[in-house]
């Protein structure tokens, strides 16, 4: 039993210090903008550096939340903390930039989170739609 629980504990290190260095790839985004064009796809006519930043910081802030997201699936944070998770996320989709990432790195994020995020996007926009009338 002991050697299972070890076990564990060496691969969730080992996932973590994966999501360490993706992490700091992703920062790496926020230093040099034009690599943050190259992932949107785009050439420097198209998003102006400071925009490049923002995509950065808001991807970085995406990822933390999937994090935070597959703790609460693991039930390693209790509902109460995720609620609080959620309510920035909830902010974040009201950004048309957060909107962008979602379809741009879809498939790239855990497919539970995508999901997650989508209806919170569906949520939102059926809402834009009811208050518009």
């Amino acid at each position: 039993m002991q050697f299972r629980s070890q076990e564990k504990a060496i691969r969730e290190a080992s996932y973590q210090g994966l999501m360490g260095r993706y992490n700091d790839f992703i920062r790496s985004l926020i230093e040099r903008p034009e690599l943050a064009r190259f992932l949107l796809n785009e050439t420097e006519g198209e998003t102006s550096s400071e925009e490049a930043t923002v995509y950065a910081h808001l991807l970085v802030a995406y990822g933390i939340i999937e994090e935070a997201f597959l703790l609460y699936q693991k039930k390693w944070i209790d509902e109460y903390t995720w609620e609080q998770w959620s309510a920035w996320l909830k902010v974040l989709c009201d950004l048309p930039q957060l909107r962008r990432i979602h379809e741009r790195t879809r498939g790239t994020f855990d497919k539970r989170f995508e999901e997650y995020v989508t209806q919170m996007l569906e949520t939102l926009k059926a809402s834009e739609i009811v208050e518009t009338k």
